[in-house]
């Protein structure tokens, strides 16, 4: 009996991504630029010694008026968006369906970070290959930051003026199994726990519809600017604020006839504010403790990068 157990434990380590017991594992070293529909300029992602929460380096995200890219599955810049992100790549390395996992990072606004309301700020999201809406994303829109979980309503997390000017650390744990036993979303900001969710994020039906392989993706992303420059339009524009008719979870199945999907082919008259967001001490595991960077810090951890 205790070879069964002992054969089982092995197995079940051998399947999870090997976790430092002290500081977690790396996010960073598990992914890449999004190449395939960010802009891919030079100044959309540095990595920088001078601005960190702790250790040596941090990541800076800069996202201009226009920063946007496509291919031939997707195209930002014909549906109302522009990003400057890094995704996880090969996807299920750092969580899988039916896994639980705690995520910690720190991010920083500069003291003149603007909200792009009504239009979106998404600085991470968790998405499902093959389905459309991201399991949760955390985002920001006329002076609130949110927690969302697709497109069943979320928590509100803060102000977005309350986060400008400071490093803001940021604890989540997620459990994406069919039938969590407990909680299936926390996070913490500051240590305080700011939202809490028990209802399921994976369903049978997106296992269903979709390649059910999950993948992490943070950085900068803007949807529906449209509704920014309409509202703040200096110049007489014939496209109305973009109307999204995509599919929930193919997305790419309907297109939008709507003119300014295309928001950059217009003249309003005023460009969309530079959003610039660093991010440090980005860490994944399998306990609160293996991420938290205040509690790391406090036991004397080693940075992560």
């Amino acid at each position: 009996m205790k070879r069964v157990l002992a054969s089982a434990a092995i197995i079940t380590a051998m399947a999870l991504p090997a976790i430092a017991a002290d500081n977690g594992k790396s996010i960073l070293g598990m992914t890449r630029i999004e190449k395939e529909v960010s802009a891919n300029k030079r100044y959309g992602f540095t990595r920088i010694r001078e601005h960190t929460r702790l250790g040596r380096r941090a990541q800076r995200f800069e996202l201009r008026h226009g920063d946007c890219g496509g291919n031939k599955y997707w195209d930002d810049c014909t549906n109302d968006r522009q990003r400057v992100e890094r995704k996880e790549d090969p996807k299920n390395r750092i969580q899988r369906v039916g896994q639980q996992v705690w995520y910690g990072w720190s991010f920083f606004l500069q003291s003149d970070f603007v909200d792009v309301g009504p239009a979106n700020t998404t600085l991470g999201q968790m998405k499902m290959q093959g389905w459309r809406t991201p399991l949760w994303h955390f985002n920001m829109r006329d002076g609130k930051a949110m927690m969302w979980f697709g497109d069943e309503g979320g928590c509100t997390v803060g102000r977005v003026s309350r986060l400008r000017g400071k490093w803001i650390d940021v604890t989540i744990f997620a459990d994406y199994s069919l039938s969590p036993k407990g909680p299936s979303f926390l996070m913490y900001l500051d240590g305080k726990q700011v939202c809490r969710r028990s209802r399921t994020m994976v369903t049978q039906r997106m296992l269903n519809e979709s390649k059910g392989k999950l993948y992490l993706k943070y950085g900068v992303y803007n949807s529906y600017v449209s509704r920014w420059l309409d509202r703040r339009k200096t110049q007489a524009v014939s496209a109305k604020a973009f109307n999204d008719n995509h599919a929930v979870s193919t997305g790419g199945s309907k297109t939008s006839k709507s003119a300014a999907s295309q928001p950059f082919n217009y003249e309003w008259g005023v460009e969309l504010p530079t959003q610039v967001v660093f991010y440090d001490e980005m860490r994944f595991g399998g306990s609160r403790e293996a991420v938290d960077v205040r509690m790391i810090e406090e036991r004397g951890g080693k940075p992560v990068d």
